[in-house]
């Protein structure tokens, strides 16, 4: 907002639209996904005592955004194309 001096978020919201930047609500999501995709896959054996555990969390993360969801780079197509869909029906 202090970069555009605006206080519109539908302003602020455009601009992140046309510049392709995520909030960063989305963007913490898709960070936290890339993040259990690679802890899931070490073969470090403390990681592998938590598998389990992080692969549930990344198909609740994965899940919110349709079944076909099956990576990071997947869930961040999904929630830019969420955004724009949102952004052109307002």
């Amino acid at each position: 907002m202090k970069l555009f001096r605006t206080g519109s978020l539908k302003a602020v919201t455009e601009c992140q639209v046309s510049l392709g930047f995520l909030p960063a609500k989305s963007q913490i999501l898709i960070r936290t996904a890339s993040f259990l995709q690679k802890f899931t896959v070490s073969e470090n054996s403390l990681c592998m005592l938590f598998t389990n555990d992080a692969r549930r969390q990344l198909h609740n993360i994965f899940i919110q955004f349709g079944d076909n969801i099956q990576t990071a780079h997947q869930l961040r197509s999904a929630v830019f194309a969420k955004l724009l869909i949102s952004h052109s029906c307002s």
